[in-house]
């Protein structure tokens, strides 16, 4: 059969050919994706450094700070405001105080279990005790960035260049691996390569994981007012827009009166 010996023959170096090529390729997309992860976390080394470094952040045990909420109208008018006293401790511990038109509402996270009270009674309701819960989460997660993406289980991707505000800016996507958390939310970070501040931040988060959090909607703020905190260097002034081009006004919070490491008490996040 010299004529089936010829044709492998002749087909034998071709084949050959294309699986170098093809190895090549993958050897090329896997270099790639290890220099981005290297662009990406050099990046974020960057931003930390900025922010007051990592030791700064591990030294943390508790954190105090007013936070001041004004709402816009569809015409740009303020709709609504509302004022909070936030006290986070170490462990996931969280107490947030306001002023409602029920009275003062507390809510309350001790490590493990949520707790309500309004004019100093409790409130047992579900959706109340998630709220709760989700004040630990959020805010642990807020006054953490940026050095909670270093997290085990945060991906990390370099997403280039692009301009803010006339500025030029690098980007950094934050997603999270399988099983890590209970959402598959997405974070864009608008980054100032000289200053290493985050300027602003795109997010889209998963509904249904909390109560009225999530949609199909990104939410987009610009951070703004960095000022000294103790340790750290932190934005005092975030400013929410509900369009892409960053006309429309939603929200505004305000961050203020930090106190770092005063030496929190236990009790202050026990139900009572």
């Amino acid at each position: 059969m010299p004529g089936k010996s010829k044709r492998r023959g002749r087909w034998a170096p071709n084949a050959a050919t294309a699986s170098l090529a093809l190895l090549a390729g993958v050897t090329g997309l896997a270099d790639a994706a290890i220099a981005q992860d290297a662009r990406a976390q050099a990046l974020l080394d960057k931003v930390i450094t900025a922010q007051g470094g990592m030791q700064a952040w591990q030294s943390l045990q508790d954190l105090t700070f007013t936070l001041t909420r004004i709402v816009f109208g569809p015409q740009g008018e303020e709709a609504a405001a509302s004022k909070s006293l936030y006290y986070l401790k170490q462990q996931g511990k969280a107490r947030v105080e306001s002023i409602t038109g029920k009275g003062v509402k507390v809510e309350g996270f001790d490590g493990e279990k949520p707790w309500v009270t309004v004019d100093g009674k409790p409130d047992s309701g579900a959706e109340a005790l998630r709220l709760a819960q989700f004040q630990s989460a959020n805010w642990w997660y807020w006054m953490g960035v940026p050095f909670k993406l270093k997290d085990p289980g945060v991906i990390l991707t370099y997403k280039g260049t692009a301009a803010f505000r006339g500025k030029p800016v690098e980007i950094l996507e934050a997603t999270f691996q399988p099983g890590v958390g209970s959402t598959s939310d997405r974070y864009s970070y608008w980054i100032d390569p000289k200053t290493g501040r985050i300027l602003f931040v795109e997010f889209q988060l998963q509904p249904g994981v909390w109560p009225g959090v999530g949609g199909p909607t990104p939410n987009r703020s610009e951070w703004l007012d960095y000022k000294q905190v103790g340790p750290f260097t932190m934005h005092t002034r975030r400013v929410f827009y509900g369009d892409a081009k960053l006309n429309h006004r939603t929200m505004v919070i305000l961050f203020g009166d930090f106190q770092v490491n005063a030496g929190l008490d236990d009790k202050l996040f026990r139900a009572p």
